[in-house]
């Protein structure tokens, strides 16, 4: 095996070189499947927040049985691989240096294209997916997310499926309501452009995917003609799932999740400084722990206020999920399904939610008042997030009632094995000719997928 090499800080420059991990540790004939690149925006390990453990999921499950090579993008430090590596054939990384990256982007708005494109745009990944398609051949790609898009495209005649998770451009549309002023219309131009750029894609793939199916409904009120399919997240319930703690003796919240990430930051920010006061007005001893890596000095600044804590990165969240009265996930700023969510739900902690963050969760049957709560989360409306809350703290019997009726519902449609067989059957049609008319022969006579396993989960609510 060759060893990894020591990622450049510039992916651009002619010297970049990717880190390159082949793995030689087992016969290249062991898995008779499909030949699949995939191509990813962020070394989807380890899998600890929402768009890595998507596709780590993804790998590792195609892996049983087909050859996945994967070529990813990292804007941040290249973690142990070693895993990766186990799974794959081929597994090489080419670094994106974020200050590069960020002036790139701003330079990009001179351009009719979305910022989002030029900031994931690397040199060394375009000359090593040229490479590929001049002299290897693959069944199938998949391109994880729509800023890989543009990778796929010197390989002409290779079938390539477009895993879109979410439609960002509405969630760029969504920050454009909530940022700093002077960010605003930034936002919303790029909010405008993605929204062209993801239409533009349905013509390019052969099958788009998206993770629920009010993203599902939502891309193609926009790309009507889009052949595209939802395939819902899933849940590790062997790592998530309740550990014999006690719960903390005081009232306990927990809010979890990248605390750079500017949704998140929106979200705790509105709950410690307009919600949290509030409840400990009823309950003066409740405490918020804000528990994620790479807090920014906003959320930091939470810390400092009573009964806040904020513990940056830690090696293990389910201590702090088990020990919690309640999960809160005041997103304001939401798309698809929370990962955060399904976790605390697995570990039978109960939940509070906004109102966006439930509408992610309605195909799979989750029912405000009898699996969570919801409550909005506009400004103006922290009281009755509060009172959501309030009713959680005061009730044990109702954090059970809800945090067992969730979890058994969470079995229902968010099993990685169900919704993944669903996505290797993607592949594989795809990866055959197709009939006249563009539909996968594998779903000639189904439903999609939001009329199927969705419907399950909600006829059996």
């Amino acid at each position: 095996m060759n060893p990894p090499a020591t990622p450049s800080s510039d992916s651009d420059s002619a010297s970049t070189s990717p880190v390159d991990l082949l793995s030689h540790g087992r016969p290249r004939n062991e898995r008779s499947g499909l030949n699949v690149l995939y191509l990813c925006h962020r070394i989807p390990y380890p899998p600890d927040k929402g768009d890595k453990i998507r596709a780590f999921h993804q790998i590792r499950f195609l892996a049983r049985r087909n050859r996945v090579h994967l070529l990813t993008l990292a804007d941040g430090a290249v973690p142990d691989l070693g895993p990766l590596q186990e799974l794959c054939e081929r597994v090489e990384v080419f670094p994106v240096h974020r200050p590069a990256a960020y002036l790139r982007a701003a330079l990009g708005a001179l351009r009719p294209r979305p910022l989002t494109l030029s900031f994931f745009d690397s040199a060394a990944l375009r000359r090593r997916v040229e490479e590929l398609a001049a002299k290897e051949r693959f069944d199938v790609i998949v391109a994880y997310s729509s800023s890989m898009a543009p990778y796929v495209e010197p390989f002409a005649g290779v079938p390539a499926v477009l895993d879109m998770v979410d439609v960002d451009s509405a969630k760029w549309e969504q920050y454009s309501r909530f940022a700093a002023p002077l960010l605003r219309p930034v936002y919303a131009l790029e909010a405008k452009r993605l929204r062209a750029y993801e239409a533009s894609l349905a013509e390019r793939f052969e099958r788009i995917v998206l993770a629920t199916a009010n993203e599902l409904r939502l891309y193609e009120s926009f790309a009507p003609g889009a052949r595209a399919v939802a395939v819902p997240n899933g849940v590790d319930f062997e790592y998530f799932q309740p550990l014999d703690l006690p719960k903390a003796e005081k009232p306990l919240l927990v809010f979890t999740g990248q605390m750079d990430y500017f949704a998140n930051v929106d979200g705790v920010t509105f709950f410690a400084r307009d919600v949290f006061p509030r409840l400990r007005q009823r309950f003066p001893e409740a405490e918020l722990v804000i528990v994620g890596r790479s807090p920014v000095p906003a959320v930091r600044a939470l810390g400092e206020l009573p009964g806040i804590s904020v513990t940056g990165a830690v090696g293990d969240i389910r201590p702090f999920l088990a020990r919690a009265w309640a999960f809160v996930a005041p997103l304001r700023i939401a798309q698809g399904v929370q990962n955060k969510v399904l976790e605390a739900m697995a570990m039978n902690v109960p939940v509070v939610c906004s109102d966006r963050v439930l509408a992610g969760l309605a195909e799979g049957g989750f029912r405000h008042d009898r699996d969570l709560l919801a409550a909005d989360c506009s400004s103006d409306n922290a009281e009755s997030f509060a009172g959501c809350v309030a009713t959680l703290l005061e009730s044990a019997e109702t954090r059970a009632r809800l945090a067992e009726g969730a979890r058994q519902r969470l079995g229902l449609s968010y099993r990685w094995s169900t919704n993944l067989d669903r996505f290797e059957e993607i592949l594989a049609a795809a990866s055959q000719p197709q009939p006249p008319g563009g539909k996968l022969r594998s779903e000639e006579g189904r439903s999609s997928l939001d009329d199927t396993a969705v419907r399950e989960g909600a006829r059996s609510a």
